[in-house]
């Protein structure tokens, strides 16, 4: 109890972090955000203005609950680029200077090093003002929440919409449920998911005050950055598992919906609130048939026809949640489905998917025998670490 209690008081810890690092596109990894966090609990300028950060083994064990073997094999995983996987030096960031119209491009980490049980990182020394001494433009974030988070793209957005939730918060002065949209391009960047791969044209692009982020998605594709290209797949495999992570982990109370031109996604609108205000998030005040047909089309396309979507729509009431369990549902299910609509209408009427264990074998037959998901939401490094 008395341990139990102690390791509480250190996950009770907060950090800042500057809402310029926050916000800067870029790529990281989870890994690499938490150590940033556990490292500002302990951290000093050195004599060539890089921040130092001092990471014990101790708080290591701690913070990833990790009891007992050696961190060396763990920590060699996370600073070697030639063991398969992303490393703590693969954290770049874009960030926009917009007064002088240019981006500047960083490596946060620049050095490591794993000596007596202790690991050090050095930081970029052009970043220096942005990780210490923060007077204003900063968001404070919980220790315990980043680390509960396993998905780089839920930590991502942790951060963010605390940023943005925070700071409407302030220059309001009220509390309450607040409202974001995002380009669905410049969310993308902002996750790190699409990025300019080194292309001076998407770079110029980026460098306006006002990019052509339809232009940018043309150009990131031309350098074969696909991945979670289909609204519906980026939804299923990031939006939808992250909503879920922070609403179950976090302070943080989110929902979002698709912005539409016609039928194409073409932004996310988030609703964000804090845990405990009286106000719960709804954002099915009133329901839009339409947006939500356009929407079941794009998911269900492949298997069935409008007229069946719309059967299925109805059974539901049009409701989009119970919608998509059902069909989660079906496609894990462990034997051909014979008549899917029928399946579907029955699975909503009885809830099955309600029954459903946190991990299902995927099945092999027919129906089934597609792509699921492009990728996992964490690394191997990670998963190592945490195993450790």
């Amino acid at each position: 109890m008395r341990e139990e209690k102690r390791e509480q008081l250190i996950l009770s810890k907060t950090y800042n972090k500057s809402n310029e690092l926050i916000n800067a596109m870029g790529k990281g990894t989870a890994l690499s955000q938490k150590l940033f966090a556990i490292g500002m609990q302990h951290i000093k300028v050195d004599d060539t203005n890089n921040v130092v950060a001092t990471i014990y083994g101790t708080d290591l064990r701690k913070m990833f609950k990790s009891s007992s073997g050696s961190l060396y094999e763990h920590i060699e995983a996370l600073c070697d680029r030639q063991i398969k996987g992303a490393t703590i030096f693969d954290w770049n960031l874009l960030i926009k200077d917009k007064e002088n119209g240019k981006i500047e491009a960083h490596q946060v980490v620049t050095d490591a090093s794993f000596k007596n049980g202790t690991l050090t990182l050095r930081y970029n020394n052009s970043l220096t003002d942005k990780i210490v001494n923060l007077k204003k433009g900063y968001t404070v974030l919980s220790l315990a929440e980043t680390l509960s988070l396993k998905s780089v793209y839920s930590l991502r957005l942790y951060e963010m919409l605390k940023s943005a939730l925070d700071y409407k918060s302030a220059i309001t002065k009220g509390s309450g449920e607040q409202v974001f949209e995002y380009d669905l391009t410049a969310l993308k960047l902002d996750l790190g998911i699409i990025n300019s791969g080194g292309d001076n044209k998407i770079k110029t692009e980026l460098e306006k005050e006002h990019p052509d982020y339809d232009r940018v998605a043309e150009l990131v594709e031309k350098t074969g950055q696909t991945k979670y290209k289909e609204y519906k797949i980026f939804n299923r495999n990031v939006l939808c598992k992250a909503k879920e992570e922070l609403n179950k982990k976090t302070s943080l109370m989110i929902d979002y919906e698709p912005i539409k031109s016609g039928r194409k996604t073409v932004g996310i609108r988030f609703y964000v609130d804090k845990k405990g205000n009286e106000e719960k998030i709804n954002i099915n005040k009133e329901i839009n048939k339409d947006e939500i047909m356009d929407e079941l089309i794009e998911l269900m396309m492949d298997y069935f026809k409008v007229r069946e979507i719309r059967e299925i729509a109805e059974t539901a009431e049009y409701d989009v949640e119970k919608i998509k369990k059902a069909y989660e549902y079906m496609l894990n299910y462990n034997t051909t489905v014979e008549v899917p609509v029928a399946f579907m209408i029955d699975c909503i009427r009885n809830e099955y998917y309600a029954n459903v264990p946190k991990k299902q074998v995927r099945p092999k037959n027919s129906f089934n025998n597609f792509e699921q998901r492009d990728d996992y939401d964490f690394d191997e490094l990670e998963r190592k670490l945490l195993d450790n």
